[in-house]
């Protein structure tokens, strides 16, 4: 008797077993808050620096109102928050978004990680001379082999302020996917918001929307990605508004309100769509575009923008006299290598706008 059942508690046993459901683990992260605070004694930290260092996947870090002088804020943790708070924590007078001050020695804040969410600073860096001082945050690098897998993914950059630096504001390197920059205000940098693909690999998507870039001596937004989208940003005073460097082509350039700069768009090698954006405060006989074409083989460079250039369509002109089309005015940069010397020659070009919008745009600003 005994036997018996202990053959049939085995089988039970066995078909127990084979009946649960299945399970599929998930990684799971404690979820932690860790303060900073310049005033000693207040915060878990005084240095972001030392709170990055010290955090774990999932940790939130809460940057309280303050100076916080430091760079080399290198973020390899997955899974994290970094967020400003603009009040005190505990003792101290300090209001308004905490400023992050580098010294030029080093990016302010490096990005390698994902799901990393950066909020609610104020930062300048603004004896960046040497090169790898890119700019104040960088996402990535820009010196990734063609083959390798995506690395960095879910990045956000919002609501900072980036300003004073002989560098870019925001850098964009070679890998990534879902990657943010929403809501920034950005002024005299060199380039406001650079995205640099030296293998060009392309983000499934990008999203640079909702900035208020001013002031930049180079470029407002310099980008080589393909088949995105930039919209909603307001550029106003930047030597150049918007540079799309190959491989910066389909793209389409939307419902963007670039105010005063002495180039609107250039662009290279064309077939990107320019359209219900508002072009404001440019002469009659300003030049609104630049493009560049190099001919690698006679007649063929020309010939390839011929049949596909950009296409500018449904746009405000506040020089557009309300009758007909819109000649654009702009540049044509032709270059070719004769005996491995470069030879540029610049001519008049002309573009139109078939479609012109007859009143401008509502572009909202961030507040």
């Amino acid at each position: 008797m005994k036997r018996k059942w202990l053959v049939v508690g085995i089988i039970l046993l066995f078909v127990g077993t084979c009946t649960n459901p299945s399970i599929t683990s998930e990684q799971t992260y404690d979820k932690n808050i860790i303060t900073v605070d310049d005033e000693p004694g207040d915060a878990d930290f005084t240095s972001i620096k030392e709170a990055v260092n010290s955090s774990s996947p999932g940790d939130t870090i809460e940057v309280y109102s303050g100076t916080y002088l430091e760079q080399g804020i290198h973020i390899v943790t997955e899974n994290i928050s970094l967020l400003g708070i603009s009040h005190e924590l505990g003792e101290g007078d300090d209001t308004g978004l905490p400023c992050i001050k580098g010294d030029g020695t080093a990016l302010v804040i490096h990005v390698e990680a994902n799901h990393v969410r950066i909020s609610n600073f104020t930062m300048e860096n603004p004896y960046a001379s040497n090169f790898t001082a890119y700019s104040c945050i960088m996402i990535g690098v820009d010196t990734v082999p063609f083959n390798e897998e995506f690395k960095r993914h879910n990045i956000t950059i919002s609501n900072c302020v980036i300003c004073s630096t002989p560098r870019p504001g925001i850098g964009i390197g070679d890998v990534g996917e879902n990657i943010s920059i929403i809501h920034n205000e950005i002024h005299n940098c060199t380039i406001g918001i650079l995205s640099i693909s030296v293998t060009h690999r392309f983000w499934p998507i990008l999203n640079i929307s909702g900035n208020v870039i001013t002031d930049c001596s180079m470029a407002g937004i310099y980008f080589d990605d393909t088949r995105q989208n930039i919209s909603g940003d307001t550029i106003r005073r930047c030597k150049i508004g918007i540079v799309l460097y190959p491989a910066g082509t389909h793209n389409i350039i939307y419902g963007n309100d670039i105010d005063n700069c002495p180039v609107a768009i250039r662009s290279m090698y064309g077939t990107n769509t320019i359209t219900k954006n508002n072009f404001k405060n440019y002469s009659w006989l300003g030049t609104w575009f630049e493009l560049d074409i190099y001919l690698y083989f006679p007649g063929f460079g020309l010939i390839s923008y011929l049949s596909q250039k950009d296409t500018w369509v449904g746009n405000f002109w506040d020089t557009w006299t309300g009758i007909g089309s819109k000649n654009i005015l702009g540049k044509l940069t032709i270059g070719r290598y004769i005996f491995y010397f470069p030879i540029f020659i610049t001519i008049p070009w002309v573009e139109h706008d078939w479609h012109p919008a007859q009143e401008p745009y509502d572009i909202p600003e961030m507040t």
